[in-house]
């Protein structure tokens, strides 16, 4: 794998944070976070959308956001017509995530930075330079191992990790496309009632007499 090279905008990661906060179900939303949130000297409002301009900074060491494109890719790797999360920017998404001062993203910045040290440093262990580096069978007998349920930090860093990807993947089109939904799309005409829907609605006016 080449190595993982930014692929949006602080304006279009903010967006997307927003949108994912509610695929991801974090309440309260991040709009309404930060009015009981203690918040780090210096950083203000919300961000304003319309400005590309972040309150924070990326947090993740560009390391970290190797192991986080890799990473990413072994849980939903590319299928068909269907990019890898990495081809669509998922990893700054989670470096954006972690980055964000509200409670449930600072909560998880500590599980997923340390986590992905973690993954780092079981690599060497195997032999290998590095989770980035290591082959497929070091990755992926690690992914196995924390992979299983129990009470250890490693399978909590996982478990959470899996999580942000899967909400940030399927809170882009790509996502959407993946999982065949097209959203509200305008028609041109109303085609009416098929006759299936028709049958039904006969049968119903029937049921209450009409």
């Amino acid at each position: 794998m080449s190595p993982y090279v930014s692929k949006i905008d602080r304006r279009t990661a903010l967006k997307w944070l927003s949108a994912a906060a509610v695929t991801l179900a974090v309440a309260p939303t991040m709009a309404r976070a930060a009015t009981y949130v203690k918040t780090p000297k210096g950083y203000g409002t919300d961000p304003d959308m319309l400005n590309p301009t972040s309150p924070w900074d990326r947090i993740m060491t560009d390391r970290q956001l190797q192991l986080t494109a890799v990473l990413t890719d072994i849980i939903l790797p590319a299928e068909g017509e269907h990019p890898a999360p990495s081809a669509i920017g998922v990893p700054d998404f989670v470096n954006e995530w972690v980055s964000s001062p509200y409670e449930q993203t600072k909560s998880d910045q500590k599980v997923i930075l340390e986590g992905l040290d973690w993954i780092d440093a079981e690599a060497k262990g195997r032999g290998a330079k590095g989770f980035v580096e290591a082959d497929s069978g070091v990755q992926m007998a690690i992914v196995t191992a924390i992979a299983k349920p129990d009470a250890s930090a490693a399978h909590a860093f996982f478990k959470r990790f899996r999580h942000l990807t899967l909400g940030g993947y399927y809170s882009t089109p790509e996502g959407f496309a993946d999982i065949g939904y097209i959203g509200n799309v305008p028609m041109e005409s109303y085609p009416g009632p098929d006759a299936t829907m028709k049958a039904m609605l006969e049968e119903r006016m029937k049921a209450i007499g009409i």
